[in-house]
């Protein structure tokens, strides 16, 4: 029988060469949960939306994005707050549809109600998580053109 790589590392007995880093098995979820309300006409607003500490492994992030107006070009993307384009996470998707309610699902992609939208999420993941680095990250969406003077912005970040 076949075993995933921590799964032998457990049947060995998890010490030595066979040390499962912390996070990885037996560990618990931790999830940030939080929202913005939006009221600007602001053409390019950088939102923090969590902050992870030092050496975890991000899982999952989930953004709803409630508009007044429908979008036509505008765009977003997911990273960390130093990114130079906020888009670790997710690089910078144009979306265009006449809906007012966007739901990102990381890694699963972005879907404006009805309409899927496919955005490059390759190349930023260690398996399916991202490891944290640094004292603390801040991660934070980025919304660039969007058509709107109100709305409200939920997001939750899973981590272990």
């Amino acid at each position: 029988m076949a075993e995933a790589t921590y799964v032998a590392k457990y049947t060995l007995g998890g010490s030595g060469d066979n040390v499962i880093p912390d996070g990885y098995i037996r560990t618990v979820e931790k999830v940030w949960i939080d929202s913005y309300t939006i009221a600007f006409t602001n053409t390019n607003t950088t939102i923090d939306i969590a902050k992870v500490p030092e050496n975890k492994k991000i899982t999952s992030i989930v953004a709803y994005i409630y508009s007044t107006a429908a979008q036509t070009s505008g765009t977003v993307s997911i990273g960390f707050s130093t990114d130079a384009n906020v888009d670790s996470f997710l690089a910078p998707v144009t979306l265009t549809h006449n809906k007012t309610v966007t739901t990102i699902n990381l890694w699963g992609g972005v879907v404006s109600q009805q309409n899927l939208t496919t955005a490059a999420m390759d190349g930023v993941l260690a398996g399916f998580q991202l490891v944290t680095a640094g004292t603390q990250a801040t991660i934070s969406i980025k919304l660039n053109n969007w058509t709107m003077t109100t709305g409200t912005v939920k997001t939750v970040v899973r981590y272990t």
